[in-house]
Order: C-alpha cells, then sequence, then structure tokens
C-alpha cells in the first residue's frame, strides 16, 4: 500500500473519478423480477463505478452495465448498496472481468498518485505568461 500522507494509508486500486456517462443496468429485484433502467454513473474507477438506481439489490448480485455511448457490455458485482436521506439509492459496483478495465475510455492515475495543480501567479521562464 502506498503512504499518501503520514496519517493515512491508500487502499484504493486506482483513483475515483466523478463523471457521468449514460447507462443501461440490466439485472434482477429482491423479489426476482428483471428490470432495464438507464441511469448514469455518479464516479467511476478502472475497477468500478457507483450509479444510483432505484431497485433494491443486493450485495454479491450479477448486473450487466452498458455504457450508451460506446455501447461496449460489462458484467458488475454489487457491493455495497446505500440509500440516502432523501430517498436516493447508490450502488457501488466492481467489475467482474480484467477485461472491463478500459470501460470508461479513460487513464487513470495510480493509487496514491498525487493530481497535477496548476501553480498561479508564477510567470513562466520566457514566455512572459502565467
Amino acid at each position: 500500500m502506498t503512504v499518501t500522507n503520514y496519517r493515512r494509508i491508500e487502499r484504493r486500486r486506482s483513483a475515483r473519478v466523478t463523471l457521468a456517462v449514460p447507462l443501461r443496468v440490466d439485472g434482477q429485484d429482491l423479489s426476482g423480477d428483471t428490470f432495464i433502467r438507464h441511469t448514469h454513473s455518479h464516479t467511476v474507477s478502472q475497477f468500478g463505478c457507483m450509479i444510483p438506481l432505484e431497485e433494491e439489490v443486493i450485495p454479491g448480485e450479477v448486473l450487466v452495465l452498458m455504457n450508451e455511448h460506446t455501447r461496449q457490455s460489462a458484467r458488475v458485482r454489487v457491493l455495497t448498496t446505500r440509500k440516502l436521506p432523501a430517498g436516493t439509492r447508490y450502488l457501488g459496483l466492481e467489475f467482474t472481468s480484467a477485461n472491463s478495465t478500459n470501460f470508461w475510455k479513460m487513464a487513470f492515475c495510480k493509487p496514491g498518485a498525487r493530481s497535477l495543480k496548476r501553480q498561479y501567479g508564477i510567470p513562466r521562464e520566457g514566455t512572459g505568461s502565467y
């Protein structure tokens, strides 16, 4: 594990990014009825995502996610379910196969990597700009 500072150890396998990607979710609810719902991602990582979903599902349930931009599908496992006081239910999902690692079509930072921050107020050498 990578130490990010003196108080906290980074436990995530990849960085999380807030990204709204339109998704289609296929699965079964608690009563055994199949459903197909259109939703979007809330946060994504190389290994899964968090999505809002109305249906009640249990951790361990396997669902199928389809990225509506790319039409790529992937099987995911429900890791967590959370219902906020406002009534919105969020699912934490993990890809079940390693070939889904580029489902989001983006590159992720390594765990513990520091984000690049632009420095303001310091002019660049020879350009006269910041």
